[in-house]
């Protein structure tokens, strides 16, 4: 009988293991490291970057910078020490590190996502979100995600306590495309439109879940980009 062969295991990237080995130098958990960059990143997208996931040169830099700053690092420091090119320079002992167009977007939960954010003071607001400017979009709405309907079980599944980037200026559905919808009488749901037919159906991207035709329904906008992925939908 033949033996089965182990699973080869992937390598972790060098600069991912400097990045777990200077936060385990400081004593500090992934839950306290992202805490620490002010919801700039959560304890899943630090995870990530350790495990070698999520590039770190796919992070937008104002993320770095905070993933930075947590880890009492300069940029110029975690460059040397990751050896990605993160664009820092030494100047006269200081580092200079591009200055890019941060914007602060509030990230509510899928429960609020149909009525907008008044201010900052605003108790729905359960975090902030940096959208590199690539990826900004002025009327963009960033929420949490909810349950597991919509994780597949795959790297890139949109899982529960995720975060996406909604543009609810973007209403006409499209094929295969993710979207936020007010299902009348069942709440605000995250799922892939699908034409059957003449009718639209709403699938989740979890097997476990059966496709609905809702009677009602008002889409609230296009999921456009996810994190802590980094990937556009």
């Amino acid at each position: 009988m033949a033996t089965p062969r182990a699973r080869k295991q992937k390598a972790t990237p060098a600069w991912a293991d400097a990045l777990r080995e200077r936060r385990m130098k400081l004593a500090l958990s992934q839950e306290e490291v992202a805490a620490r960059t002010g919801d700039a990143l959560s304890q899943r997208a630090i995870s990530a970057l350790e495990t070698g996931a999520t590039p770190l040169e796919k992070v937008a830099i104002s993320r770095v910078i905070s993933l930075a700053n947590a880890l009492n690092w300069s940029l110029r420091q975690m460059q040397e020490a990751t050896g990605v090119e993160l664009g820092a320079t030494n100047h006269d002992g200081w580092t200079l590190a591009p200055v890019p167009n941060i914007h602060r977007v509030p990230v509510i939960g899928l429960a609020s996502a149909g009525a907008p954010v008044a201010d900052e003071q605003d108790e729905r607001i359960i975090g902030w979100e940096y959208p590199a400017a690539d990826e900004y979009r002025p009327h963009m709405l960033c929420l949490q995600v909810d349950g597991e309907s919509m994780d597949n079980g795959e790297a890139d599944g949109l899982r529960d306590g995720d975060r996406l980037y909604v543009d609810t200026r973007d209403l006409t559905l499209q094929e295969g495309k993710v979207y936020v919808v007010h299902v009348h009488g069942n709440g605000i749901v995250v799922k892939r439109a699908r034409q059957l037919g003449n009718d639209w159906w709403l699938f989740s991207d979890n097997a476990n879940f059966s496709p609905t035709r809702p009677d009602e329904a008002t889409i609230i906008g296009r999921v456009y980009f996810h994190q802590p992925r980094g990937k556009r939908l």
